[in-house]
């Protein structure tokens, strides 16, 4: 199995907001989703556009200002190629995990030392775990710009031998491309719906209607029943609490 992991970063209102955000599922479902990419983007922006893997479906661009004000106006080409990718995933084997952190600041999402992970991306693992199947193993792939160096390879190591079930997912994740890895894409499309959403931009309500049934919906290591959506507030250092809300009242 694979599992595609992407961040985003969104300034709300009044707080910083971050998103990590991984898609989860078989080799032949990914292989999948890259002919269904190629389909779609030769359907909408032509053959050339389609076979020039220089170029990729991106979150900021597909559901930028002036796709929603043409959408406004009767009809939004990126926006349709963002509803045509996110309805493909119906009834496959794509799960989705997604970590919102909300903080006065710009949250830590990942390694604050090469022998622990932050809260955030533990919560991540624990929700990839919960999505691979008993008996299969995962390989996690970063999208180059995520920052997967040394020390989040060696914190993800450290943790992964540490809980029931480690096994299941491979403890050397690689980096990829995202313009050639459509897994990636998929994933930066979900994490940008997320932050956008944890902003209160009510533009996003319907996105995010949309990619919720792919949640991971499952049991943890310690048989916890957890889902693959969840929030948290960080208040500094180290420390992070859930939070129920995506918005402050």
């Amino acid at each position: 199995m694979w599992c595609f992991v992407d961040e985003s970063w969104h300034n709300g209102p009044s707080e910083k907001i971050g998103v990590l955000a991984a898609v989860i599922g078989p080799r032949k479902q990914f292989e999948l989703l890259s002919r269904a990419m190629y389909a779609i983007r030769r359907k909408y922006y032509g053959e050339d556009h389609a076979r020039d893997l220089r170029r990729e479906l991106v979150g900021s661009s597909l559901f930028s200002n002036s796709s929603f004000r043409y959408s406004a106006r009767g009809y939004s080409k990126n926006l349709t190629v963002a509803r045509e990718v996110i309805e493909w995933t119906r009834g496959r084997e794509i799960r989705l995990v997604g970590i919102t952190v909300y903080g006065a600041e710009r949250p830590p999402l990942l390694a604050p030392a090469p022998k622990r992970l932050s809260r955030p991306f533990r919560e991540l693992c624990v929700r990839v775990l919960a999505a691979i199947p008993e008996r299969a193993k995962a390989l996690l792939v970063f999208d180059q710009r995520l920052g997967a160096q040394e020390a989040i390879s060696i914190a993800v190591c450290n943790y992964l031998a540490g809980i029931r079930g480690q096994g299941k997912m491979i403890p050397h994740p690689c980096v990829g491309v995202s313009n050639v890895w459509p897994g990636l894409q998929l994933a930066g499309i979900a994490a940008h719906v997320l932050g956008r959403y944890a902003t209160g931009d009510a533009r996003f309500d319907r996105w995010y209607r949309l990619i919720t049934p792919l949640q991971v919906d499952g049991l943890d290591h310690q048989q916890n029943h957890i889902y693959g959506l969840m929030r948290l507030q960080w208040e500094g250092g180290e420390k992070y609490v859930a939070r129920r809300l995506r918005a402050k009242k």
